[in-house]
C-alpha cells in the first residue's frame, strides 16, 4: 500500500463556503500564517489541509486567519473527517437544506400569489395598491429572517465586512437590494420600483438550487464512503473474561480480536488462533480465498468465508490496509489540476468584477440610458443574482471526487489529482518486464528426456525425480518443479540424503537412486555426460529460458525448462492500451535476449534489455525532451527512479516500497487490464472537467449581458443560475458509469462483526 511522504499538517472543518471564490479565499487565508508552507481547500468536503513549516503555524492562529476571512473554523479529529462521519455531516446539512426550502416556499408562494394577483385583489381606490404590497414587504420580512433567508444574509454581510467577496455576497447585495427599493417605493408610493417578489423568486429558486445541489454532492462521495464501510464499525476483542464488543476505533496495537465466518477483518494482523479461507479480493485482487492458518498476516477488509480465526492487531487505523486506502483517496481529492488552479484564481476575482459591472450598469442605464430607477435596478439585481461564480467553483472538485472515489473502487488509487491530468495527455507507456509484464516466478514450461535416457525413463518419472531431490530447496527454480510436480499429482519421495551446492543445484538420495539436479556444472562436477543435451541447452538459453539437468545413477537423462511467464491477461492488456493511441515500449534489467523473446510474444517493438536503473531513467528523459508524455509501469526498487521520472508513475499493491512510494498510481490488483481502466477514466475526467469549465463560463458570458438589457429577469436570474449548479455536479456524476471488474471493491456494505 502506498505510504506517501508529506510534510507535517493539520486538518480543519471548514464552515460557510458555498463557491470556489470562498475556497480560494480560505486558502489564501490560511497560505498568509506564518509558518504554513501549502493549504488546500476541498470545497465537496468542507476540510481544509494545510502544511506547516518549520516553525510550524498553531492551530489557533489558523483557525483566528479564517475566522478573519469571514468564515469558521474548528479543529478536525480523526472521526470528523472520516468518510462515514463526513457522510453523516452532509446528511446533516441536507436536512438544514430541506428545511430552508420548506420555509422558502411556505413563505415565498404567498408572496408571489400577491403580486400576481394584484390586479384582481386590491382596491380601486386611489392607493389601492398598497396593502398588497405592505403585505408582501412584510411577508418578505418574515422570509428574510427565516433559515431561507438569514444564512445567506449573515454570509454575505460577514463577506462585505472581511471584504472576502463569496456567492452569498452577490446573492445578498442582490436581495437586499431588491427589498429596499420595494420599500422605498412604498413608502413614496411609486409602485413601479417594488421588487417583493423578486426577493421571493430569488430565495425560492436559490434554496431550491443548494438543495438539489447538495443531493447531488452527496453522491460525488458515496465511493470513499463506500469504501469506509467495507470495515465493521465493531470488533470482538478477546480479554481475559471472554469477549467485548469494542468500537474499532478503539482497537490497539496487539489486541486479540476474534472474527467470525463471514465477518469482515477490522484490523491487520497475524493470525494467532485458529484457521481459515479468507477472501482478500477486495485488496489483493486475488479471485480465490487463501487458507490462513497461526503465524500467517491478514489484511483488514478481507473477509473471512471459512472458519474462525483470532488475530491479533499489528496496524490499526489509518495504518491499516484499508485505511491507508482510504486516506490515499481523501488525498487524491484534496489535490487539484492545472484548470482546477486556473478556475479558481478566476472565482478568486470574478466577485469584485461583477459588482464593478452592476454598479455601473445600474449608473449607466439611469443617467446615460435614461431608464427608471426601478427598472435599472432590477436588472442590477438580476446581474448580481446571475453571475454567481458556484458553478464555476465546483466544475472540478465535482469531477475530481468522484473520479478517485470511482478508480478506488475498481482498485486503483490515484495519488493526486494532478496525475489525472498527466494520464489522461500520456501518449507513451513504457513497462518493465519482470513482475510487471510477467508473474516475476519461474514456471516449468517443459520436461523432456535426453538421448541419453533409457526406454524405461518417462517424463513423469524425471519430473518425480527432480522434485523429490528439490523438496528441501529453497532456490526458486527449484520450488518451481516441486509445485509442478505437485499440480500433476505425483506422489514425491523424502530424500534419504541431500546436499545443496550454492548457484549450481542439488544432490539426494531418493529410494535408493543417486539423483543430481541442477547445472550443467553440478553435473561436470560430479563427471556426467552433458553432451547429449548440449544442443537444447544452447538452444533454451537463446530464448531466455532456464534450463535445469536431471541426472540418475550418473547419467543425464533428462532436462526441465523453467521460464518467467507472461501473465495471461498482458497481451489482451496491451492491445486494448494500443487501441487508446498509446505507444508501447519495454524497459527491462533482464538479459538483452530475454526481453526480446517476451516483447515478440506481446508484439512490442520498442524493446531495451540489461538497463540499469540510471538508463530507465534516461531513457524516458530523452522522450520526454522529444515532447512526450511518458507513463512509466514497474514494481520493483530498481524501477523507482524511473517511476519519479515520468510524467505518471505506475505501481501494484504487491510491489516494494520504494517503488510504491515514487509511483503516482496504484493497483490494488495485477490484473495489467486496469492500466486500460486507468487512462480511460483519467481522460474521460479531464473531458468533463472541461466540459464543466467551458458552460461555467459560457454561462456567464452570455448571461450576464443578457441580465444587463433586461431579457432575464431578477427571479428567472436565480433559476438560471440553479439550474447551472446543478448541471455542473450532474455531468460529474457520469463518471460514476464506467467499466467495472470482477474484483472491484463492493459499494455495498459487508457483513460486520455487531
Amino acid at each position: 500500500m502506498p505510504t506517501i511522504s508529506r510534510p507535517p499538517s493539520v486538518r480543519l472543518r471548514i464552515e460557510g463556503m458555498t463557491c470556489g471564490g470562498c475556497a480560494a479565499n480560505v486558502e489564501r487565508a490560511l497560505q498568509s500564517v506564518p509558518g504554513a508552507a501549502a493549504a488546500r481547500v476541498n470545497l465537496i468536503t468542507t476540510v481544509a489541509t494545510v502544511d506547516l513549516a518549520d516553525p510550524p503555524a498553531s492551530r489557533a492562529d489558523l483557525i483566528q486567519a479564517v475566522q478573519r476571512a469571514g468564515y469558521d473554523a474548528d479543529s478536525a479529529r480523526p472521526d470528523d473527517v472520516s468518510p462515514v462521519a463526513a457522510e453523516r455531516t452532509q446528511e446533516n446539512q441536507l436536512r438544514e437544506h430541506r428545511q430552508a426550502l420548506g420555509q422558502a416556499i411556505a413563505i415565498g408562494l404567498p408572496i408571489l400569489a400577491l403580486h400576481w394577483l394584484a390586479p384582481v385583489i386590491q382596491s380601486s381606490d386611489s392607493g389601492g395598491w398598497v396593502w398588497p404590497v405592505a403585505m408582501q414587504a412584510v411577508l418578505c420580512l418574515l422570509l428574510l429572517a427565516s433559515s431561507a433567508g438569514a444564512p445567506i444574509l449573515a454570509g454575505g454581510f460577514r463577506a462585505l465586512i472581511h471584504w472576502s467577496p463569496n456567492m452569498d455576497l452577490l446573492i445578498s447585495l442582490g436581495v437586499s437590494a431588491a427589498f429596499l427599493s420595494g420599500v422605498v417605493g412604498l413608502l413614496t408610493g411609486d409602485r413601479g420600483a417594488t421588487h417583493f417578489h423578486a426577493v421571493a423568486m430569488i430565495l425560492v429558486f436559490i434554496n431550491i438550487g443548494r438543495y438539489i445541489e447538495n443531493r447531488a454532492k452527496r453522491n460525488t462521495t458515496t465511493a470513499l464512503t463506500a469504501l469506509a464501510k467495507r470495515l465493521p464499525a465493531t470488533a470482538e476483542r478477546v480479554t481475559p473474561d471472554g469477549l467485548e464488543t469494542v468500537r474499532i476505533d478503539n482497537v490497539q496495537q496487539g489486541d486479540h480480536i476474534r472474527v467470525a465466518q463471514d465477518t469482515v477483518v477490522p484490523v491487520d494482523g497475524r493470525v494467532v488462533l485458529g484457521e481459515g479461507a479468507i477472501d482478500e479480493s477486495s485488496v489483493t485482487g486475488e479471485s480465490m480465498p487463501r487458507h490462513k492458518r497461526e503465524g500467517d498476516t491478514v489484511p483488514s477488509g478481507s473477509l473471512v468465508r471459512e472458519g474462525v480465526i483470532t488475530i491479533e492487531a499489528t496496524r490499526v487505523g489509518t495504518d491499516s490496509t484499508m485505511g491507508r486506502i482510504i486516506k490515499a483517496v481523501e488525498e487524491a481529492q484534496m489535490g487539484k489540476t492545472r484548470w482546477q488552479r486556473i478556475a479558481d484564481r478566476v472565482a478568486g476575482v470574478f466577485v469584485p468584477v461583477i459588482m464593478g459591472l452592476t454598479v455601473a450598469t445600474l449608473l449607466g442605464l439611469h443617467l446615460i440610458g435614461g431608464l427608471d430607477w426601478s427598472i435599472a435596478i432590477d436588472r442590477a439585481v438580476a446581474m448580481l443574482v446571475i453571475a454567481c461564480p458556484c458553478a464555476m467553483g465546483l466544475a472540478t472538485p465535482a469531477a475530481i471526487a468522484v473520479a478517485t472515489g470511482t478508480a478506488a473502487l475498481q482498485g486503483i488509487l490515484v495519488r493526486d489529482a494532478s496525475a489525472l491530468e498527466e494520464a489522461a495527455s500520456a501518449d507513451y507507456m513504457l513497462l518493465d518486464k519482470t513482475g510487471t509484464l510477467t508473474t516475476g516466478h519461474p514456471a516449468v514450461v517443459d520436461v523432456s528426456l535426453s538421448t541419453a535416457a533409457t526406454s524405461t525413463h518417462t517424463v513423469e518419472q524425471i519430473l518425480t525425480l527432480a522434485a523429490s531431490a528439490d523438496l528441501l530447496s529453497q532456490h526458486p527454480l527449484a520450488r518451481a518443479i516441486v509445485a509442478e510436480a505437485k499440480r500433476q499429482g505425483l506422489t514425491l519421495a523424502e530424500a534419504e540424503s541431500f546436499k545443496s551446492v550454492p548457484g549450481r543445484g542439488v544432490s539426494a538420495q531418493v529410494e535408493g537412486v543417486s539423483v543430481h539436479v541442477g547445472s550443467a556444472a553440478l553435473m561436470s562436477m560430479n563427471d556426467i555426460d552433458v553432451s547429449p543435451v548440449e544442443q537444447a541447452i544452447k538452444q533454451h538459453a537463446a530464448s531466455g529460458q532456464s534450463v535445469i539437468l536431471v541426472a540418475a545413477r550418473s547419467v543425464c537423462i533428462g532436462l526441465i525448462v523453467l521460464s518467467d511467464t507472461v501473465k495471461p491477461e498482458a497481451s489482451r492488456a496491451l492491445a486494448s492500451i494500443r487501441d487508446l493511441g498509446l505507444r508501447l515500449g519495454m524497459l527491462s534489467g533482464d538479459q538483452a535476449g530475454t526481453a526480446t523473446v517476451v516483447a515478440r510474444q506481446l508484439d512490442i517493438d520498442d524493446v531495451h534489455g540489461e538497463m540499469i536503473p540510471q538508463d530507465k531513467q534516461q531513457y524516458i528523459r530523452d522522450l520526454q525532451r522529444a515532447g512526450r508524455h511518458v507513463v512509466f509501469v514497474g514494481d520493483g526498487i530498481n524501477d523507482a527512479p524511473a517511476l519519479a521520472e515520468a510524467d505518471v508513475g505506475i505501481t501494484f499493491a504487491s510491489a516494494t516500497d520504494v517503488a510504491i512510494g515514487a509511483a503516482d498510481i496504484t493497483m490494488l490488483h495485477s490484473d495489467l487490464t486496469r492500466l486500460t481502466t486507468a487512462i480511460q477514466l483519467a481522460r474521460r475526467s479531464i473531458r468533463i472537467i472541461k466540459q464543466n469549465l467551458f458552460w461555467a463560463f459560457f454561462y456567464n458570458i452570455v448571461a450576464v449581458p443578457l441580465a444587463a438589457m433586461g431579457r432575464i429577469p431578477a427571479g428567472y436570474a436565480a433559476a438560471a443560475m440553479m439550474v447551472s449548479s446543478i448541471s455542473v455536479v450532474l455531468n460529474s456524476l457520469r463518471l460514476r458509469k464506467t467499466e467495472t471488474h470482477k474484483n472491484d471493491l463492493p459499494i455495498q456494505e459487508q457483513p460486520s462483526a455487531n
